[in-house]
């Protein structure tokens, strides 16, 4: 049984995408073996995988002592759970094979505002901004809905305008409606392409804890649009509202990267792990029936830590 090694990166609390690795690998005949690239002690990934103590994203360092990491270990593949990993791992697709796209569109995505321009020049559908009320400001680089401000009087919103804090938020119409994410995969080294859509129900820190499958044809039809693109491969995760009233879905971020909530799309038949393993030996990808109406509650798993002296 061959051995290959495998990087998270960013991914402390991913111990089951980690067993789900580690189960993709026996159908392929593979030991897969994972290690970690983290900050601190006492993290679940600890339980099943090698950790290194990296440097903090904002080292000048971190590019080649990440670099050194994965050539002194022989890590074959890395995954990045985290932006900054994902900047960084784009940085390296000569060293390692990381499902992630180029540099550039990872640059792109990283912004709202940059990203907002990028869905309207290639035609997917985008909120827009008339100037007028109810509105929201997203801070450019935001994440996890940190930040939002929400214009419903029209005095506020002309005085927010006329500020110069104003050009670091992407400011939209704000649309009253049911959110979708969207796992998705396209291939690096074949014309492979999935998408998968959920619903969020309930959320903790940021992360959907309850989350369902579902089919949404305007959504894959966007979907299709953005997998056509130069330079989007690997792991996508994509957000879209849709107007509760007209039924019109608006494009809102993507994060080039599998989404914390990932398991929820592999539970309903799509086999991530398995494919990125198969993109990566340009094996085969599975054949696989993905099933709407999937619930995914996420449950609570203790880890324990003996003669813990850190802080």
């Amino acid at each position: 049984m061959k051995q290959l090694n495998i990087l998270f990166i960013g991914g402390g609390k991913r111990y089951s995408a980690a067993e789900c690795f580690i189960e993709a690998g026996k159908k392929l005949n593979l030991n897969i073996q994972i290690f970690a690239y983290e900050m601190g002690y006492g993290l679940p990934i600890e339980k099943i995988a090698t950790v290194f103590q990296g440097l903090k994203f904002a080292d000048p360092e971190i590019l080649n002592d990440l670099k050194n990491v994965i050539k002194n270990n022989k890590i074959e593949i890395a995954i990045p759970y985290h932006d900054h990993a994902v900047d960084l791992l784009a940085q390296l697709k000569d060293v390692v094979f990381s499902p992630a796209s180029d540099a550039k569109v990872c640059q792109t995505f990283f912004s709202k505002i940059a990203s907002n321009q990028y869905f309207e020049s290639i035609g997917l559908p985008t909120a827009g901004f008339n100037g007028k009320v109810p509105a929201i400001a997203k801070p450019d680089r935001g994440s996890a809905s940190k930040g939002l401000l929400f214009f419903r009087e029209q005095v506020d919103l002309d005085s927010f305008l006329q500020t110069a804090e104003s050009s670091k938020y992407e400011i939209q119409q704000l649309i009253d409606g049911q959110e979708y994410s969207v796992d998705g995969y396209i291939a690096m080294n074949s014309n492979f392409h999935f998408f998968a859509p959920r619903i969020r129900l309930e959320t903790l820190g940021g992360e959907a804890v309850r989350s369902k499958t579902l089919i949404h044809q305007s959504i894959e039809e966007a979907c299709k649009k953005l997998a056509s693109q130069n330079g989007i491969q690997g792991a996508i995760t994509i957000q879209f509202i849709e107007d509760k009233i007209t039924k019109n879905i608006y494009t809102m971020e993507v994060n080039p990267r599998f989404g914390g909530a990932m398991l929820t799309t592999w539970g309903a038949g799509v086999p991530w792990f398995e494919i990125v393993l198969c993109d990566y030996l340009n094996l085969p990808l599975p054949t696989f029936n993905f099933s709407p109406n999937v619930l995914m509650v996420r449950s609570f798993r203790e880890h324990f830590f003996e003669g813990y002296i850190h802080e």
